[in-house]
């Protein structure tokens, strides 16, 4: 279970458990061995976060607008009748085709599966409809004209054909470096968890109360069934219940800056709350779309966006602040782009969601044959850095043109380092021979990166003035002096 494992690692690091990778804290003792590090403002993007388009089709090129924002996920959904060819038969070619498309690029995939998009012909495999399942469920709303139709979730065959889906899915994706997200789908409109209005509750567009969704039995089941699944890639559901709380799951709200925020019932913040998921983003991350009918308006001041609705929040920057949002779909950044102001306050949006790294202090310290390099980070951002990328601690000659003289990948600790805290990192290097006599050392500089586990994906960008100094790609952390490392 990712929260169960989440919150260990975070108590073992608060606890002093972690060894060589410590956190700190803000009041440790100064001493003369360690070097304050300059900030510079957070990145506008950054890997695992931030807006994101949608990923064109595989093999072709995003068509970027001028004020295009950068970006490091890409957006991509899949009919589940293109994968699911038969019973416990699959053919995953379209899924990997994109995956490869967009890791090409050096971004990361987030994606999701459906069976029923309003406005196209039904994604349930083929062979439940030659099967005989119900397809009488047809309906007008949400621009659909009866083109396709809401199966019967609660069917045993459809629950059946779900349920082994999913765990063929995790065989073959799980921890996959081209993925960042998933988002659960499956079942409702869109693959977005609900089939409203359809949904039981009596209003003006259902006056009977019909009743389209699956079982709360079904709906944990399958909630279940991810987390048996996926032990590395992180799962996010739409709406928060007893059985997503239970299994550590993350979240997406697909109205974000629209319905988000607390005053309404039926926001997503409220949602959470009530389902006592309100820390949901310590452990596992929040996304979602910026509603699209605000995508083109939200950035203006005033807002001027059409038809605005008094129940709506209309604020993108508290929202993703509110809410500790990661990664957001904002189609309209990227095809229409915004100029001006509202390119400025994009920017400013896209650099607030997850986690934002900076470097406080560092010390690097040669002492007989090994060299020891720390480093405190404190995450100034909204969230945590969730993913589990190993980092590289590397000494460099800066008279060898750069040459990487001696490095050593370690566990990182970063995972556990929530908004507001620090974290210290420490690593202990053998010193190459030739450096280890007449002060030679004192020409090395230390770095360190986070490593993308992507071969075209970009590497962590610190909120500091030595990022990509001496390398790109890594945090300069000055050069090294004759000494032991701090005790503190």
């Amino acid at each position: 279970m990712r929260k169960v494992t989440r919150i260990a690692i975070a108590l073992a690091a608060t606890a002093g458990l972690a060894g060589a990778t410590l956190p700190a804290t803000a009041s440790s003792a100064a001493t003369t061995q360690w070097t304050t590090l300059k900030e510079a403002p957070a990145p506008v993007s950054n890997p695992m976060k931030g807006f994101m388009p949608w990923a064109p089709a595989p093999g072709g090129n995003p068509v970027l607008a001028q004020g295009a924002l950068p970006y490091t996920l890409e957006w991509a959904v899949f009919p589940l009748k293109d994968v699911v060819t038969g019973p416990d038969t699959y053919d995953f070619s379209s899924v990997d085709a994109m995956l490869d498309s967009i890791a090409a690029r050096g971004h990361q995939a987030v994606i999701r599966f459906y069976v029923d998009n309003p406005g196209e012909s039904s994604a349930l495999p083929q062979y439940l409809i030659d099967g005989g399942t119900d397809t009488s469920r047809t309906y007008d709303f949400h621009g659909n004209k009866k083109k396709s139709f809401s199966p019967n979730y609660d069917d045993p065959n459809v629950q059946q054909m779900f349920l082994h889906f999913v765990a063929a899915l995790g065989d073959r994706y799980d921890g996959d470096p081209r993925l960042g997200y998933i988002t659960a789908g499956l079942y409702g409109f869109w693959g977005e968890e609900h089939t409203y209005p359809y949904n039981g509750a009596v209003s003006s567009q259902n006056p009977t109360g019909i009743n389209w969704m699956p079982s709360d039995a079904f709906r944990a089941q399958l909630v279940e069934a991810w987390d048996d699944a996926f032990d590395e890639t992180f799962i996010q559901n739409r709406y928060p219940t007893e059985a997503t709380k239970a299994h550590g799951m993350g979240y997406h709200d697909d109205s974000f800056g629209y319905a988000t925020l607390e005053g309404v019932s039926w926001h997503f913040i409220p949602k959470l709350k009530k389902q006592g998921e309100a820390d949901a983003w310590q452990h596992a991350p929040i996304g979602g779309e910026l509603y699209p009918p605000i995508q083109t308006c939200i950035f203006s001041q005033p807002i001027n966006c059409p038809n605005m609705d008094p129940e709506g929040d209309y604020k993108a920057l508290e929202s993703i602040q509110g809410a500790h949002a990661t990664w957001l779909i904002n189609q309209k950044a990227f095809t229409a782009g915004y100029t001006g102001d509202e390119l400025t306050r994009a920017k400013a949006a896209s650099a607030a969601m997850g986690y934002t790294l900076q470097a406080t202090r560092t010390s690097a310290t040669y002492h007989g044959a090994k060299a020891t390099v720390a480093v405190e980070f404190t995450n100034t951002g909204s969230a945590p850095f969730y993913a589990t990328w190993p980092l590289e601690v590397v000494l460099v000659d800066e008279n060898k043109n750069n040459e990487i003289v001696a490095s050593q990948s370690i566990e990182s600790t970063l995972p556990s380092i929530l908004p507001g805290q620090t974290g210290r990192v420490t690593a202990r290097l053998p010193m190459p021979e030739k450096y280890k006599s007449n002060n030679s050392a004192q020409k090395l500089t230390a770095a360190i990166r986070v490593i993308n586990p992507l071969p075209k994906g970009p590497s962590v960008a610190f909120a500091n003035e030595t990022m990509d100094k001496p390398l790109p790609g890594y945090l300069g952390l000055g050069k090294l002096a004759r000494g032991r490392a701090p005790k503190d």
